[in-house]
């Protein structure tokens, strides 16, 4: 009588191996700011990224999702503050999907530079061994400095992830063209500690995001399928902006 349910034991285990997906947890943190006579406190926001075999969602912690469904080669930006969602086909042109209010600020985009050096510096975060490097940009004419430690010894296996959709997603980060690909592929692996300073209208924004968790897990039911009730629409609105 005990061997059915020993069988029934197993199969239960295996089943929930092979359905874990790859869950990453990253906590940024934006340092409090004084600009135009107001005191912006710091802030901070947790992101959960989900990974299988078709499948990448990002749920930012600031009002925005990605979806990147891989069978089909479809990206859907998704907005909560709207409750709205964009189809792209890559490669993403970041500048092409702002709203027509934002043509100036489109046209800024396209005149973006970005240059990464390695550093050949090493660093151990959270039990993974990290490469760094030095991501310098212009946007918008503002400097923007970004020391990256990122990772090819990860303890799962996110190289078909990391060949694939990872690009795409810090094209989309960045708000980089696809001039600019060859440039970010520099970075080898995973990003896992990022520490930002960028000098806007006089005043010196500081951030920084650190992966805490990498590990297997069952993905929380109905995660890589847009949320019900959310509109498409070809273009972000003023109010994604915000989240963006």
């Amino acid at each position: 009588m005990k061997r059915p349910i020993i069988f029934l034991l197993l199969a239960l285990s295996l089943t929930a191996r092979l359905s874990a997906d790859v869950y990453i947890k990253t906590v940024t943190r934006v340092e409090a700011i004084e600009a135009m006579g107001q005191n912006i406190p710091a802030r901070e926001s947790v992101s959960e990224q989900w990974i299988s075999d078709d499948f990448y969602f990002v749920e930012t912690g600031e009002g925005f999702a990605y979806l990147f469904d891989s069978r089909q080669g479809l990206v859907y930006l998704i907005s909560h503050r709207t409750k709205s969602y964009l189809e792209i086909k890559p490669p993403v042109h970041y500048a092409s999907l702002l709203p027509a209010e934002l043509a100036t600020m489109a046209r800024a985009l396209e005149q973006m530079t970005i240059s990464v050096q390695p550093t050949g510096e090493t660093r151990v975060i959270n039990n993974i061994k990290c490469q760094g490097y030095r991501l310098e940009m212009t946007m918008m004419m503002y400097p923007v400095e970004i020391t990256i430690w990122a990772s090819e010894e990860l303890p799962v296996n996110l190289k078909k992830f990391l060949e694939i959709i990872w690009p795409e997603f810090i094209k989309l980060e960045l708000k980089a063209s696809s001039q600019m690909v060859a440039e970010i592929s520099k970075i080898h692996g995973l990003w896992i500690s990022q520490e930002s300073k960028a000098q806007v209208m006089g005043t010196e924004v500081k951030s920084r995001a650190e992966v805490v968790e990498i590990s297997k897990k069952s993905p929380p039911r109905n995660i890589y399928a847009l949320p019900q009730g959310y509109r498409k629409k070809d273009r972000l609105e003023m109010e994604d902006i915000q989240g963006f």
